[in-house]
Formats: structure tokens, sequence, C-alpha cells
């Protein structure tokens, strides 16, 4: 039965467009179509996207986003799809060939699988390498309730999931506004409305790093901004289920990463993180880094920390 729309927003991904939608054709009968939404590319990525749908117009479609960024073109594609459930794919990701079949099995099984959400596992891998790391945290590989998924946090990533469009007409679409954490923001919105997350160990998606064109790498300080914006989202989403000591302590500790990753950057941006974590009642997050870092903390504490190791990486 096909009834998944898999929805790939592209954006000068020709070197690896044509590896993400084989991965997408061998997903068989249960695909209904594939719809790849160009974010105005400047490559080859248009050449590569009339080839395939030339082979398959029956099953491949394309637009030009109408307007500029990943979460428009994922919901402009929403918008066109007619699927039951939703796939959605980084255009340099890649699908194990029977993810979308095996995570269907799953949901078939409950009579409110639309209200369920599914992911499953991803593995990081280079160029023409072997996968070297393979997620998501053991905390959240296994049904959860939605909150303490949440609570957990632990990283998922996009292409791991598969979601039924009644969970996104009821929670909204993807927030335009953002440029960091948008799926992290997204799926704990659906969760909000989803009465379980499963986990699915056999559907597989593979997670490529090193990409540099990728948004997600960006630490410009807008996109400093628009993390602390998803974080003020995610706390609230996770207070509207549960006004906890560790609800307040996971929050707490998202905030004083944050903290730590622009203390020296974004100092006005790191103190606003930093009035949250004591709002919360503290954080039990350590500095992260090697010995050195760690050490200097210790004898030093985390601010002072941080400004020697500024000292010392420009004396390099």
């Amino acid at each position: 039965m096909s009834n998944v729309s898999i929805i790939i927003p592209n954006y000068n991904g020709g070197q690896y467009l044509s590896d993400c939608l084989d991965s997408c054709l061998i997903q068989g009968k249960y695909v209904e179509e594939i719809i790849v939404i160009d974010d105005h590319s400047s490559d080859n990525s248009l050449e590569i996207i009339k080839s395939y749908k030339y082979k398959r117009p029956e099953l491949i479609s394309y637009y030009t986003n109408p307007k500029k960024g990943a979460c428009s073109a994922r919901n402009f594609g929403f918008e066109k799809s007619t699927g039951e459930f939703i796939q959605f794919l980084d255009s340099d990701d890649l699908l194990e060939k029977s993810k979308i079949e095996k995570q269907l099995e799953v949901l078939y099984k409950y009579d409110n699988y639309q209200s369920l959400l599914i992911h499953g596992k991803w593995g990081r891998f280079r160029d023409n390498e072997e996968v070297y790391f393979w997620g998501p945290h053991e905390s959240i590989s296994k049904d959860l309730d939605p909150v303490d998924w949440m609570i957990a946090n632990q990283m998922s990533m996009t292409g791991c999931w598969l979601t039924h469009r009644n969970l996104i007409n009821n929670a909204g679409q993807w927030d335009e506004s953002l440029k960091r954490n948008q799926d992290g923001e997204f799926y704990s919105r659906l969760m909000l409305k989803a009465t379980k997350v499963l986990f699915c160990e056999e559907a597989q998606v593979f997670y490529r790093s090193g990409n540099t064109g990728s948004i997600s790498n960006a630490k410009s300080r807008p996109s400093m901004e628009s993390l602390l914006k998803s974080y003020q989202l995610v706390e609230k989403y996770i207070l509207s289920l549960e006004v906890s000591s560790r609800a307040k302590l996971t929050i707490a500790n998202m905030y004083q990463d944050f903290v730590y990753s622009n203390y020296i950057a974004n100092p006005d941006l790191a103190a606003l993180a930093e009035r949250k974590v004591k709002e919360l009642g503290g954080s039990e997050l350590k500095l992260p880094g090697g010995t050195v870092l760690r050490c200097l903390s210790s004898l030093f504490g985390w601010k002072q920390a941080l400004k020697i190791k500024k000292v010392l990486n420009k004396g390099v």
C-alpha cells in the first residue's frame, strides 16, 4: 500500500542527491510520492532532479521553493503532499532499504497509530567511509511517553522519523523563523500531540557528516540567537507536560550547554541563558572539553578557564 510521502529539501546538494533519491526509490511499494523542493540551487541539482523525474514521472515531483530555507521548503513540500505518512529527508542523507517498511510494520500493530511518533537508528558517516557512530543514545532507544523522551534530552535526526500527517496538522508545521535546532523544536512540538514515541531499531538512516554547506554547522550570531529561541520553545513544551525537578534540571542543563558555547563569542546571549539556569534551580552540567580545560576549570572556575583557552588559542 502506497501511503508515504518523502519530502526532500535541497540546496546545492547535487553531489549527494542521486544517492539520496536512489535510497528513496528502493523503499518500494510503501512510497506514494517523492517530492523534492529545490531551494534555489546554483549547482547541477536541477539537472539531476529532472533526470529522475523523467525516469519515474509517476513517483517523483519537484518544485522550486517560493521562499528560502529548509523549513519553508519542508512546509511547501508538506502542502503539496498527499501521503498519510510523512518522511522528511535531507538531500545528503540516505534511507536503509527497508526503513519505511519496518516502521510501518510497527505502527500498524496499534489501533491508535495516527497519534504515534516513531523514530529509528541513525549512523554518522563521511564521504566514502563506513559508519563511525551509531545513535541515538540508549536512553531514547526504546518506546517512551513523549515527556520522558523530551526529558532524556538526547538527539535524534530528521530522517529517523516517520510521522502521520494528522500530527503535523494538529501541532503545526516547521517554524520558518529558526535557523538552528529546527528539528528539535519541530518534533518536540509534535510530541505534545502524540500519545507515545516508538523506537524501531531495524529502521536505519545514514546521516552524513562534514557537509560544510549545512546550516546546522553555522555558528554565526543569528544562528546562536535562533538556537536560544528554540530552547525557549522547547522549555515551554516540556513544562506544559510536566513541572518537576527532573524537567527543570533537563532544561537547565540545556541552557547551561548554551552558556558554555557562547560565553566568549556571545556573552549577552550567554547571560540570558545563565539567568534561565538560575531560575530553574541550577545545572549539574560540567564544562565539556579535554583534560587541560577541565583542570583549568577546577582550579579557576569555568569562566576563567574559557578565557584562558581563548588566549591560548590566539597564541597558536
